[in-house]
């Protein structure tokens, strides 16, 4: 199964967002906030054994999602 890249994951992560954040904040920050939430709820669990291939790399889940946080607070 073909991996998406950290970017394509966090603009997937943001996206599912959008119709959840009307009630108490609108726009693109509130579903930013939204999506780090959940990256961070993964990083806290033990996931630095398990590794997948991006773009012909082998990236820790780790590494995967922390770069995906970072793609998040550069949307």
């Amino acid at each position: 199964m073909l991996q998406m890249t950290p970017k394509e994951k966090a603009k997937e992560l943001v996206d599912k967002y959008f119709g959840v954040v009307t009630e108490y904040k609108r726009g693109l920050e509130a579903q930013k906030q939204c999506a780090l939430i959940a990256v961070d709820e993964i990083l806290k669990t033990n996931i630095n054994i398990n590794y997948i291939k991006v773009d012909g790399d082998m990236l820790s889940l780790v590494e995967y999602y922390s770069e995906v946080k970072q793609e998040i607070e550069k949307l």
